[in-house]
């Protein structure tokens, strides 16, 4: 026998409430997690209410929706459900996921979402057996993509310490033989150099391209952001790096790419760039953004190609355990997305 389908409004699935207001010199360092509707944004002493629960974006980032298991306080900025009205909790942030509730902002300069507008949205509900059947299916890709990206923020962690244990604290390999000679930065190993950015990098400003002028490809596009989309046409090379210029503004001119490496290894590189701190290089005034010819002038340690060339070799391994997950995850990802709506709507119905 089939699930059991009803017409409904929003408000027969949940009730929700505006969040509570708290500024960030008002709370205290605890286990709670406070709520935005950009997602967790801090943890505080105190709690609004238990889990699980389910937060929606109503002003800045509208329509989001956020899953949180445990105690948490829901941030002015969110709607967050008072009553599930017996409907599982997890279906219920399915549901709110599919209805693209930012096409309710009803804000004039800023974006608002009213739970009076959105309370009488007819929808249909399935039975609480359905529910749980379409709640498994989806929260095991869930589940799944969690644990991955958990592996691999441990390993790009790894990966961080080691380039710390290096460069940093200077303990590379074969450091205890090592002669170090005096500059004006301290001690440095002999062989190392002093120098500029520019000396091991040139940077360029990436390249415009609108969604009205991609074509569908496997190539992925790389904004301010990370990526953002895909192209028929590649416009470099692999491997490469690329950081954010400026913030991101809808177009894909936000970043600057390594046009040359200089003999630099990349992998040495890559994570040279992540320690710099680019918000000192600060340049587009009420815009974040940073200007590559200052970035060039940065003075770094420039470590002996030999030594470059070993952190390579230990962290390549690291890095491609990341990609592979990364792969797997965005692939779960988009699985998860095409069943979601599907099964929300009924259009799937799983078997009893």
């Amino acid at each position: 026998m089939g699930a059991t389908w009803k017409s409904a409004t929003l408000f027969d699935l949940v009730a929700l409430q505006r969040g509570f207001d708290i500024t960030k010199a008002q709370q205290v360092e605890g286990p709670f997690p406070v709520v935005s509707s950009s997602g967790i944004t801090s943890y505080h002493a105190a709690c609004k209410t238990d889990g699980p629960g389910v937060v929606i974006g109503r002003k800045g980032t509208l329509g989001t929706v956020f899953y949180i298991s445990e105690p948490h306080w829901p941030h002015d900025t969110t709607l967050w459900v008072t009553d599930f009205k017996g409907n599982l909790p997890r279906f219920a942030y399915y549901f709110l996921k599919t209805l693209r509730l930012e096409q309710f902002d009803v804000g004039a300069a800023n974006p608002s979402l009213n739970r009076n507008h959105i309370h009488g949205l007819p929808i249909r509900i399935p039975d609480t057996k359905a529910q749980r059947r379409i709640t498994d299916v989806l929260s095991a890709y869930d589940d799944l993509i969690e644990n991955n990206t958990k592996r691999i923020n441990i390993l790009e962690e790894m990966a961080r310490s080691l380039y710390r244990e290096w460069f940093v604290e200077l303990r590379f390999p074969g450091h205890e033989k090592a002669k170090f000679v005096e500059t004006a930065i301290g001690r440095v190993p002999k062989g190392w150099e002093l120098g500029a950015l520019g000396d091991v990098v040139t940077l360029q400003r990436g390249f415009d391209l609108p969604e009205r002028d991609r074509c569908p490809g496997i190539i992925p596009i790389v904004s301010s952001s990370g990526v953002t989309g895909t192209h028929d046409t590649a416009k470099v090379d692999a491997p490469g790096i690329v950081t954010g210029r400026y913030g991101t503004l809808g177009e894909v001119y936000t970043t600057l790419f390594v046009k040359d490496f200089k003999g630099s290894n990349p992998y040495w590189l890559l994570y040279l760039l992540r320690s710099l701190n680019f918000s000192r290089q600060n340049v587009a005034g009420a815009v974040p953004g940073v200007n590559r010819n200052f970035l060039h002038m940065m003075r770094i340690v420039i470590p002996h190609p030999i030594v470059q060339k070993q952190f390579g070799v230990e962290s390549d391994p690291i890095l491609e355990q990341v990609q592979l997950l990364s792969r797997k995850t965005k692939l779960l990802s988009q699985q998860r997305d095409l069943l979601l709506p599907r099964l929300i709507s009924g259009e799937i119905e799983l078997p009893t």
